[in-house]
């Protein structure tokens, strides 16, 4: 049962003025507006940890399982390119997503991440030049 303390505060909170939006340099409108984000409310960062897993057991597959397992398994060497191109593809679509997430967040640190991300989409783009290259003979 809320207390009247809680009932003031509930009151007190639908009284006040909502908050002035948040300053922001022109540089951080430019990446807003090029992550699609525009002026939405922060959001809980929760769900970053589901594209850190997921890019984890890429990162797993790609540079620890792959080369082990397809040395082993001759007919595996075919589909060790294609499943690569794959996963890179996804890991790049889940980077550019958590990217949104920390910046939707306002994240305080959310241009070291952002370095991270490019960096990490360069490399990305990289591996997924040379799997096309393979692919295409």
């Amino acid at each position: 049962m809320p207390s009247s303390s809680d009932a003031i505060d509930l009151a007190a909170a639908a009284a006040a003025p909502p908050s002035a939006p948040p300053v922001r340099s022109p540089l951080d409108r430019i990446v807003r507006q090029a992550l699609l984000i525009q002026d939405a409310s922060p959001r809980a960062m929760f769900e970053l940890r589901g594209s850190l897993v997921l890019s984890a057991v890429r990162c797993v597959l790609t540079y620890a399982v792959i080369p082990l397992v397809v040395p082993l398994i001759g007919w595996a060497g075919v589909l060790a390119a294609p499943l690569s191109l794959a996963l890179s593809s996804v890991a790049i679509v889940l980077a550019v997503t958590s990217l949104r997430r920390v910046w939707m967040a306002d994240y305080r640190h959310r241009w070291p991440y952002t370095a991270f991300i490019v960096a990490a989409v360069v490399l990305l783009t990289i591996v997924i030049v040379g799997d096309v290259r393979t692919i295409l003979g």
